[in-house]
């Protein structure tokens, strides 16, 4: 059944979901580290750590709606 007497307030009261601050800056770290990716494939070659790490950019600008009109101004 419960120990109904200790329950006297309402719980969703307690810990209210608050709005966290946003980081801008993830939009201007997303093109950097995918311009820093483009770079080091024109010096070395293009393997498969360096594929995986640039498809996880591209699934980023998808998310972050970054397009490459953005990221060839940067």
């Amino acid at each position: 059944m419960g120990n109904w007497i200790r329950v006297k307030h309402k719980h969703i009261w307690y810990n209210p979901n608050k709005k966290k601050t946003v980081s801008w800056k993830k939009y201007e770290n997303a093109i950097s580290h995918y311009n820093k990716l483009m770079k080091r494939i024109e010096i070395e070659w293009e393997t498969k750590w360096l594929k995986n790490a640039i498809e996880k950019v591209r699934i980023k600008f998808k998310k972050y709606g970054i397009t490459d009109e953005m990221i060839q101004s940067r």
